[in-house]
């Protein structure tokens, strides 16, 4: 088994703030002459955690990317790394940043400066799975078997995701952050967030720009943001004023409740007692972590750098042989898998296993950028695959992925076994307008992304698989 540690970095361009992370990965890498090469995450550590940055912004729309490009320049340097030295890596913006108008251009930026890294722009689901992963929920709902819930409080959101037995289940986003409200030392009021307007009016709270305001009405403000959130979280009401995008909330409670992002970092601080105190960092912040605090939620183990504390790493490997490609696009890079089970029953049940593409390709749909194609559908648990049920599946594939991404020509399909070629040939005949690639032998998580390269034996074409590989 031979071994090799990279360099990788993580880099969180988000709403208030910028922070770069330098990590070293142990990769293992499995090759022998009776298997595929296939590479291993063994061990990692972070080597250089920048300084937390305020995002650099032209005006309230525009990022100013000349600034953020000197910022890495500088870290790269303090860091004693050069580019050529970096192997993985993910670059990911949130928040409200990712809803600036020259976000998407950032993204193609950072993407040719990157080279193979994970490069994308995360809608507040996306946030909130990643933060979950970086902050220790996921792994604590599969050690636990417990319901948790992480919330992820920055400047402009809150990103929440209920996670159980490893896997997040429920993700929503509240207009919750320490910079909605922000101010002087003097206690002027330079800015009130527009999404906050019907909160406050249903709550009979009057805050203007430009007026003054005092440590009791902020406090006021806090304590009843930060309620608001858990009673939500908790399940106790259906909805909420305060929800970016409409949200149906499940009856799932959860057993424990985690903090992270900027607001939890400072959660263990001492309490701010003047307006001078609350506003050391221009915003309300530190007032909104205390009454967080307050209300018995615990501290992730992760907080600031929760979102993108580790890299991607790339797992390079070679399809089945057995693959059915109809599409001049390869090659392809950076496509989220979406991982859905075709039988967990004793028994192959096409009802259920609709209901189950349904669920995904909706939740995908929400999370990824309008790219195409739009993420990989990954089917896993695949058993005895007869006639009939092979054309099931197709038929269901093809109508769950047309409807939930109407927009999208390509639809790629990622298989455990040997069947790719008979079930791409099934879906082509289901839309014929539909640009099929169906590939086997691929090893693949939930929440990777995938490179699809050129042929390069026969039909077989490179693939190479990133994880996320945040700090455990």
């Amino acid at each position: 088994m031979l071994q090799k540690w990279i360099t990788s970095i993580g880099l969180d361009i988000g709403t208030s703030t910028t922070k770069l992370i330098v990590s070293k990965l142990l990769i293992a890498n499995q090759q022998n002459q009776f298997m595929l090469p296939g590479c291993q995450i063994i061990d990692r550590h972070v080597t250089y955690a920048s300084s937390i940055y305020t995002t650099p912004m032209l005006n309230d729309v525009e990022i100013d990317v000349q600034r953020l490009t000197v910022l890495l320049e500088k870290e790269y340097k303090k860091a004693g790394i050069s580019l050529e030295q970096v192997e993985a890596g993910a670059v990911i913006i949130t928040g409200e940043t990712a809803r600036k108008q020259n976000a998407e251009s950032i993204v193609h930026y950072l993407a040719e400066h990157a080279g193979d890294f994970v490069v994308a722009t995360a809608g507040a689901d996306l946030e909130g799975i990643l933060a979950a992963k970086g902050s220790g929920a996921i792994e604590r709902s599969a050690e636990t078997n417990q319901v948790i819930a992480n919330i992820d409080v920055g400047g402009g959101t809150a990103n929440i995701a209920l996670c159980q037995n490893g896997k997040v289940i429920e993700t929503f986003t509240l207009h919750v952050g320490g910079r909605l409200i922000r101010l002087n030392s003097e206690g002027f009021v330079t800015y009130v967030s527009p999404y906050l307007t019907e909160f406050l009016k249903n709550n009979h709270l009057r805050l203007r720009e430009g007026e003054k305001t005092t440590f009791e009405q902020l406090s006021s403000i806090c304590q009843l943001l930060a309620e608001e959130t858990l009673i939500y979280v908790r399940a106790l009401k259906e909805t909420s004023s305060l929800l970016i995008t409409p949200h149906t909330r499940s009856s799932i409670q959860p057993e424990t409740i985690m903090i992270s992002g900027g607001v939890g970092a400072m959660m263990k601080k001492q309490k701010p007692k003047t307006v001078t105190e609350v506003s050391i960092h221009g915003d309300i912040g530190p007032l909104l972590a205390h009454h967080f605090q307050s209300i018995h939620v615990s501290q992730a183990a992760e907080t600031t750098r929760a979102t993108v504390i580790g890299a991607g790493m790339q797992n390079t490997e070679v399809s089945g042989s057995t693959v059915y490609i109809r599409s001049k696009r390869l090659p392809l890079k950076n496509i989220p898998i979406i991982e859905v089970p075709v039988q967990q029953e004793e028994e192959w049940n096409p009802q259920l296993f609709q209901k189950r593409a349904r669920t995904a390709c909706m939740h995908a749909s929400t999370i990824f950028s309008a790219e195409d194609p739009p993420a990989a559908i990954a089917l896993s648990h695949f058993p005895y695959c007869s006639y009939k049920m092979l054309q099931e599946l197709a038929k269901t594939i093809s109508a769950e992925f047309i409807t939930c991404f109407k927009g999208a020509k390509c639809l790629v399909v990622l298989c455990e076994q040997d069947i790719a070629k008979a079930l791409g040939q099934a879906l082509a005949k289901q839309k014929k307008e539909l640009e099929i690639i169906c590939l086997d032998q691929i090893d693949f998580t939930h929440g990777d992304y995938i490179d699809l390269g050129l042929p390069v034996a026969g039909e077989a074409i490179s693939v190479s698989v990133k994880t996320l590989a945040f700090s455990s």
